[in-house]
């Protein structure tokens, strides 16, 4: 293990396979919130653990750069841009700029101008009352239609009350606009058929959306390889190939202006007849009874999001031999479809790609909504964290009485909240809905980063005490490793020692590869990564520790003073050599633990 040092624990059981693991790929048109961030954890943690037995791991984002939301905020963006300086990091400026462009157009859906229910909001309630009721009128017996126009004059108002200086500007601009869905719309067919000015558009709009999220991954240490945008695969021609290749499958169904019920109907793949003539299993470990069909065209023959997804994995396949896509439950029907479209393509790619799934995080109160502008967002979270962490290390310090530099604090403090973070969204299984609570993961007494952070940093004062001590004479140097004798580690008697020893550093390798390397299921099955082993093995082995190192524990150092500060006669040969080996086994003991908060992205710590 000395000799291994920060790679303790790794392995080669992967050795010569790749795999690339697809996580965030928030859309670039908002911040990250806490369902984002939930999802860069397990994606990043996922990429450390798989190249800890020997992956060589790529971490992917993959840009949703076009579709209807992206659309409708390049033209807010192109529009309105010229006339507004972001008053806020530039992510949330983007988002508030959607929220508001959003809204507009489902009030025009609605059959409410955007420009009179401003009018009638600056004159007053009474005023909007009389342009809701009339609009509730006019939509008769639509019951859709009616609740559209209440809700989203209740979210316009709500806006209005955050962002009025944005509004102020956005909508002069909007009553420009009649029909908002339509322009939008042209706007990303622009984009897709290469147009510059589209292009300019929408890449500005994207690339300092994703520069803001870059700024919220930096705080986590969190970066990725390679940034893969949506539109390219269409521009690459990757999307024509694949398109011609589903076409002459026996599954296709080509889109109509006229389907058996009279409507246009858009081209989709027969799911349900390529499970029934592969023979695949269906009910209870299968795939469901009837299973729904995969659109990829719209009538007009455009291609869906969904077939796009196709086209991005056969090229994620075609350059791994695992692809891992991190994405919430609510979207495992569609991942499961992308891979039965690769399957009903090409049988090669049976079992090459899965996808990790994990649950909600569960807030305290409220709910968040993209187009109220209503988010848990990651950056203020960490606010609020650090708010937290910083309160208690005040209190900790001056009970103590201590005095750190501002500078130390604010690096310690910075550390310790994204810690803090990076653990509660990986303690407990993906499949798991997380309850957040930050007053328990702020917790310096129970299961948390801070928690294993201090036990890690009490080893390293240990090491720090033993130091001094031999420069001050006190002790002889620690003998390395291998000069000491079997002798020295007999006269380790306490059973605490050789519990932390069998049950904590020898299996760390085998927890490490069992969370890493699952059983690869047979389609539809998934494979069960354990994203929270590693947070569960740190939480008991230092609650181990810190009772075989605390007040009632174990002494590792020797005494060289008595109580009135004399010196002390030397300890017996016997003794030193125990302190030696329990000085070994601590360090030893630290290397784990940091080993281990390094597959979590958390950077172990001298001191705190």
């Amino acid at each position: 293990m000395a000799r291994l040092g920060e790679r303790f624990g790794h392995t080669e059981a992967a050795k010569g396979k790749k795999a690339i693991v697809e996580h965030t790929s928030s859309n670039p048109n908002a911040p990250l919130h806490i369902g984002n961030l939930r999802n860069v954890m397990i994606g990043a943690h996922l990429a450390r653990l798989l190249a800890a037995v020997g992956y060589e791991v790529t971490q992917a984002f993959y840009v949703n750069d076009l579709g209807a939301q992206i659309g409708l905020t390049a033209l807010a963006y192109e529009k309105c841009y010229p006339l507004l300086k972001p008053s806020m990091k530039i992510d949330h400026w983007i988002g508030c700029m959607y929220a508001i462009m959003n809204t507009c157009q489902e009030l025009q859906r609605a059959g409410i101008d955007p420009g009179k229910l401003e009018t009638a909001c600056g004159e007053g309630d009474a005023a909007v009352h009389v342009l809701q009721d009339a609009a509730v009128i006019a939509a008769g017996e639509d019951e859709k239609k009616r609740g559209s126009v209440v809700e989203y004059i209740d979210i316009y108002r709500d806006l209005r009350s955050r962002y009025l200086p944005m509004m102020e500007v956005m909508i002069p601009v909007v009553r420009q606009i009649p029909d908002i869905k339509t322009e939008a719309g042209q706007l990303n067919l622009r984009y897709e058929r290469q147009e510059q000015g589209a292009i300019k558009i929408f890449r500005k709009m994207v690339t300092d959306c994703l520069s803001g999220v870059q700024e919220t991954l930096n705080t986590y240490a969190v970066r990725h390889d390679t940034w893969d945008f949506e539109s390219e695969l269409g521009w690459e021609g990757s999307n024509d190939k694949v398109m011609s290749i589903m076409k002459n499958s026996d599954y296709f169904v080509p889109p109509t202006q006229c389907n058996a019920a009279g409507v246009p109907q858009g081209g989709y793949l027969d799911m349900s007849a390529f499970i029934a003539e592969q023979g695949f299993k269906t009910g209870k470990g299968g795939y469901q009874k009837d299973y729904p069909p995969l659109y990829v065209l719209r009538p007009d023959g455009s291609t869906l999001y969904t077939y796009r997804d196709v086209v991005y994995s056969f090229k994620k396949a075609a350059a791994a031999d695992l692809v891992l896509n991190i994405i919430c439950s609510e979207q495992d029907l569609a991942q499961q479809k992308v891979a039965l479209a690769m399957a009903m393509l090409n049988p090669e790619m049976v079992g090459r790609q899965y996808h990790a799934s994990y649950d909600l995080v569960r807030l305290p109160s409220g709910r968040m909504s993209g187009r109220r502008g209503r988010y848990l967002l990651a950056d203020d979270l960490y606010e609020e964290l650090k708010d937290v962490i910083k309160s208690t290390m005040r209190e900790k310090y001056a009970s103590k009485g201590e005095a750190v530099s501002p500078e130390f604090f604010e690096s310690v403090t910075h550390e310790v909240s994204t810690a803090a973070m990076k653990y509660a969204l990986l303690s407990v299984s993906c499949q798991m809905q997380i309850n957040f609570d930050i007053k328990k993961i702020t917790s310096f007494e129970d299961a948390s980063a801070p928690f294993i952070l201090y036990n890690s940093t009490r080893l390293v004062s240990l090491t720090r005490k033993f130091a001094a001590g031999v420069e001050a004479g006190s002790y002889a140097p620690l003998p390395a490793l291998d000069e000491l004798g079997a002798e020295s580690f007999a006269n380790l008697t306490d059973q605490r020692e050789w519990e932390l020893l069998m049950e904590f550093v020898l299996p760390f390798a085998s927890m490490i590869k069992s969370a890493a390397l699952p059983t690869l299921p047979t389609p539809p099955g998934l494979p069960d990564y354990g994203t929270h082993k590693v947070s569960d093995f740190l939480n008991a082995f230092t609650r181990t520790l810190s009772g075989y190192y605390g007040p009632a524990g174990v002494r590792i150092l020797l005494q060289t003073k008595d109580a009135e500060g004399n010196a002390m006669a030397a300890q017996s040969p016997a003794a030193v050599a125990a302190m030696n080996a329990r000085l070994h086994l601590c360090a030893t003991f630290r290397q784990v633990i940091d080993n281990g908060l390094r597959l979590l992205m958390i950077t172990p710590l001298l001191q705190m």
